[in-house]
């Protein structure tokens, strides 16, 4: 159990965590959400969405307090935003180099159009658009064996780039990681807290952490609890990670997000989900 003296702050992923992996719906996960938000619990979305993806999403569902896009190369509270990603000339340099040397066709997010985007995700032409504006990463559209992914990290890394697995895609991006923009997050939200009461002391946070990819893991190892969001269609789940305070969540996707977060909440505040009293 953590300290109840302590602030809580939640991190998730979107894909196949808060949202559906087929349908994108996080509507399963509504009444845990409506718990964080009647406990004024800072909600941060990670994802390797672009930032304009993620402004876009929180302008219709105002589900987030903070957001950070593209594998954490970029990060945004309070309208103020800060890139750490590498320059889109890099990405775009590593990403040829890697054309050239693997034995399967490749495209990708910043060369293909949005209506192959739409095609290979299931989103919308509008959010294609939206998710091919990318500043320091890029999801690769390929085949590959797995000698192509062991060249491309090999090429990557000779960029000082990383190749990630998420849910769906190969992401070519830069050192930063989601782990890495978690700590600098809540920096931020300290500082706004110490601003927001005047008296100067650096809120301390219970972190909670959610995802269903080898992406996530560097975001789950930095939280307090980390929660594993099974992968849907997949029989068995295996824990992608070691850690003091792993939760593997009963079901896939929102259902999923749903229980852990209010199993979590159920433990560490003086709340349920029938009487909510604000977290001390």
């Amino acid at each position: 159990m953590m300290p109840q003296s302590r602030a809580i702050a939640i991190f998730t992923d979107l894909d196949g965590t808060l949202l559906d992996h087929d349908t994108y719906s996080w509507e399963a996960a509504r009444p845990a959400l409506d718990r964080v938000k009647l406990l004024s619990i800072p909600l941060i979305a990670v994802s390797s969405k672009t930032l304009a993806e993620l402004e876009y999403l929180n302008q219709a569902v105002h589900l987030f307090d903070g957001l950070i896009g593209e594998n954490g190369g970029v990060i945004s509270l309070n309208g103020v935003t800060e890139h750490y990603g590498p320059s889109e000339e890099k990405i775009d340099a590593a990403r040829t180099q890697i054309k050239e040397a693997v034995h399967v066709p490749l495209g990708s997010f910043r060369t293909v159009s949005p209506e192959v985007i739409a095609a290979e995700t299931g989103l919308s032409l509008e959010d294609a658009t939206r998710a091919a504006q990318r500043h320091c990463s890029d999801p690769l559209i390929w085949q590959p064996t797995a000698k192509d992914v062991a060249t491309a990290r090999e090429i990557a890394a000779k960029w000082s780039l990383n190749l990630v697995k998420g849910g769906r895609f190969h992401t070519l991006c830069g050192p930063a990681s989601k782990g890495q923009a978690m700590k600098r997050m809540l920096e931020r939200l300290a500082v706004k807290q110490s601003n927001k009461t005047g008296n100067g002391a650096a809120q301390r946070y219970t972190t909670i952490a959610l995802g269903d990819s080898p992406n996530d893991i560097p975001m789950l190892q930095e939280a307090d609890i980390a929660v594993q969001i099974p992968t849907k269609h997949r029989v068995r789940t295996s824990p992608m990670l070691d850690h003091s305070n792993l939760r593997i969540a009963p079901h896939a996707g929102p259902d999923g997000w749903n229980a852990a977060v209010n199993a979590i909440l159920d433990e560490i505040t003086n709340t349920n989900k029938n009487s909510e009293v604000l977290h001390g």
